[in-house]
């Protein structure tokens, strides 16, 4: 879809973003998870507006997320996607994207104008120092990480790991993530390290220690691995190497940093990172970087970089102490 018409409908996203976030949070996916139904059956089953529910049903069946056939609504695998009961789900990121981050964006043009992240004006307080007085957002946004993150392990799943004892999941949130590389890798223990209030939420095996601290200052020593998994997307470039400054000071002589993120390509081409850069840029004034930028990142953090490889989701680069 081009011209005029391709245009309105980049302009409507956000009309898109919030539909599939009123249909998810009503329950019509998971719903439709267990047979398909009529408008009418899925509006008298979940307390809906039956006039209303046609409407949106029949604007997310143009968008793939449905099918319509014989007046009964079924899941496409693009809604699927959607489901609570589905590894990689991103049911909780659509709440995310529609919450806070929908109204942050109301300001992107303070970010335009001034390179500075609009949550802090917004809300008052900059996101993560926000979600840590409020409980209940900040197990929303725990949630929606752990859900993303069981697509972010599967490059690190499929990488040998042979000769590591120790992995250290720098910002491992509730450790999702290197819980799912434990219980493939049995002969592994790791160290999951984060802020306070959110490791002990950590759900872990018995041989994975739960540290909590801030890694501007320092992190866990004694790793032979040390994981950063989308963690460096969210700070400028200063504070990124102040973190890869506080793993390197952690790290034995023959340690090694994997670093998952996107890798922007440099031709200005079509990448889902791009969105995400601007995203980052107006939450947290974070950036999605290019490989010039990673290798330049990591070496004012005292990492050569080894190895890049790209991944459909999230590259992995390898690096070691310089």
């Amino acid at each position: 879809m081009t011209g005029y018409a391709g245009l309105r409908r980049k302009i409507m996203g956000a009309v898109l973003a919030q539909a599939i976030h009123a249909v998810t949070e009503l329950g019509v996916v998971d719903r439709l998870a267990s047979g398909p139904a009529t408008a009418a059956e899925l509006a008298a089953e979940l307390g809906a507006d039956v006039d209303a529910l046609t409407r949106f049903l029949r604007a997310l069946a143009g968008e793939g997320l449905f099918t319509v056939a014989a007046g009964e609504y079924a899941l496409t695998p693009a809604g699927e996607l959607l489901r609570s009961d589905v590894p990689g789900s991103l049911r909780h990121l659509s709440r995310l994207m529609t919450g806070e981050a929908y109204r942050v964006w109301e300001e992107a043009s303070l970010s335009l104008r001034t390179g500075a992240p609009a949550f802090e004006p917004v809300f008052g307080a900059p996101l993560f120092e926000w979600l840590a007085d409020r409980p209940q957002r900040q197990a929303e946004f725990d949630r929606a990480q752990a859900g993303l993150a069981e697509v972010r392990a599967q490059p690190l799943l499929q990488r040998s790991w042979d000769g590591v004892g120790h992995v250290v999941d720098v910002g491992g949130g509730n450790g999702v993530l290197l819980g799912l590389l434990l219980a493939a890798h049995p002969e592994l223990r790791g160290t999951v390290f984060d802020r306070p209030g959110v490791v002990p939420a950590a759900d872990v095996p018995e041989r994975c220690r739960r540290v909590e601290g801030d890694f501007f200052v320092a992190v866990p020593e004694g790793g032979d691995v040390y994981l950063l998994a989308q963690i460096l997307h969210d700070w400028d470039d200063t504070r990124a190497a102040r973190i890869l400054r506080s793993c390197r000071a952690a790290m034995p002589a023959h340690g090694r940093l994997l670093v998952l993120e996107q890798v922007i390509p440099e031709d200005g081409g079509p990448h889902p990172g791009h969105l995400l850069d601007l995203h980052m840029l107006v939450l947290l004034g974070g950036r999605e970087r290019t490989e010039p930028a990673w290798r330049q990142v990591l070496a004012d953090g005292g990492f050569e970089v080894r190895s890049v490889t790209p991944g459909e989701r999230a590259s992995v680069i390898e690096a070691v102490p310089a």
